[in-house]
């Protein structure tokens, strides 16, 4: 049996996805796996500082956070190899020495750098597979001895030819989302599941795995639409949030929700949502077709990932909290713009986008054994 290792790590939580769904689609192809918290493994110290750090900034900051992010994608602050270099990766190695996998898969940049570290300083031959998980390719994804990299869409190839990158190394395969996204579901279900009447419209109003952005204030604003909606909010680890919105009175009906495991039984029965365009968030929704309102999207790679989602026509992006209430009435009941949208969201959707990638892997695996076997001349 192929033995993949699989490393994320846990700065946001679209790359945790991104790995799990990977492991689930090579699960199913008969191929073992395992993921690994990158940074979390080799120093649970450094990654709790890292972690909190990212953390605040966003929520303290986020115009800082978009300053680095903008500033990086023309040149990087440091050498990144260099940095991980002084990371002792040797604890990293151990491991992998231990396993001994056929391939290993990255799923966020940190663990893309260390592996092409690692494999430069002890002549791996094993690849390693890159899956970018934002609608833009930032250069910190980018690193040396990587075999393929996939990417979100064909769209990005520009990107490509920016950084005078060799195109078939560049796969657009999508970025991976859980079989279930794509599975039937049953909405009767959904709805006695959650208390929702299907005679009313429902929104969903998202601020990422961490919460974040003025959901309260958007609550507020949506007092004033007549019609009775039925909103769940998506308040993710954000626990002082579900809190405060769990003792509030309004007028729709209201539903917190903490981390969940069901999204897509929310945008099964959802006419709308209200998010920040998260990567993961971004696929996902796409391939439920709901229409999107960017809000209050972080500067850096959500803000790219919301400029990929106008260019297509399948979102709209508001910019105060009285022009998301406007949108929100207006796609609501303007079933041609709301079907427009979903169009568009069916053709650039990629909800296979694991099954692609691990057949491709699996492919190329079993090419590079044939050529191992030839005889050498």
């Amino acid at each position: 049996m192929k033995k993949i290792l699989i490393f994320s790590a846990s700065i946001g939580n679209g790359h945790n996805q991104a790995a799990k769904a990977m492991q689930e689609s090579l699960a199913g192809k008969g191929y073992s796996s395992m993921i690994i918290d990158t940074l979390e493994y080799i120093s649970p110290t450094f990654h709790k500082i890292l972690l909190e750090s990212y953390t605040n900034l966003l929520k303290l900051s986020p115009k800082t956070w978009g300053k680095i992010y903008h500033n990086s994608e023309r040149t990087r602050f440091f050498d990144m190899n260099v940095f991980m270099n002084k990371l002792l990766a040797n604890k990293l190695k151990k491991l992998i020495n231990s396993v001994e996998p056929d391939a290993f898969i990255a799923t966020h940049p940190f663990a893309s750098c260390m592996l092409s570290v690692l494999k430069g300083r002890n002549d791996w031959t094993k690849p390693i597979y890159t899956v970018i998980t934002d609608y833009t390719i930032h250069p910190s994804w980018i690193n040396h001895h990587i075999n393929y990299y996939f990417i979100a869409h064909e769209q990005l190839f520009y990107l490509v030819d920016i950084y005078r990158k060799d195109h078939q190394k560049f796969k657009p395969f999508g970025i991976p989302i859980m079989k279930k996204f794509r599975e039937p579901v049953n909405a009767e279900e959904v709805y006695q599941k959650f208390g929702l009447s299907p005679e009313r419209k429902t929104l969903i109003l998202s601020g990422g795995g961490l919460g974040l952005g003025p959901m309260e204030q958007v609550l507020q604003g949506l007092e004033q639409i007549a019609e009775p909606l039925q909103i769940l909010v998506l308040t993710g680890l954000n626990r002082k949030l579900y809190a405060r919105v769990s003792r509030s009175s309004y007028r729709h009906k209201v539903i917190p929700l903490t981390f969940i495991d069901n999204f897509h039984e929310c945008l099964h029965v959802a006419d709308l949502i209200v998010t920040k365009s998260g990567g993961l968030t971004t696929a996902e929704v796409l391939s439920k077709q709901v229409p999107m309102i960017v809000y209050n999207p972080l500067p850096g790679q959500e803000e790219r990932n919301s400029h990929f989602l106008l260019n297509n026509g399948c979102a709209v992006h508001a910019q105060v909290t009285e022009q998301l209430i406007y949108f929100i009435e207006e796609l609501l009941h303007n079933t041609t713009k709301a079907d427009y949208m979903r169009q568009m969201a069916r053709l650039i959707a990629k909800p296979d986008a694991a099954e692609q990638i691990s057949q491709f892997i699996m492919t190329d695996l079993a090419k590079t054994e044939v050529q191992q076997d030839l005889p050498q001349r």
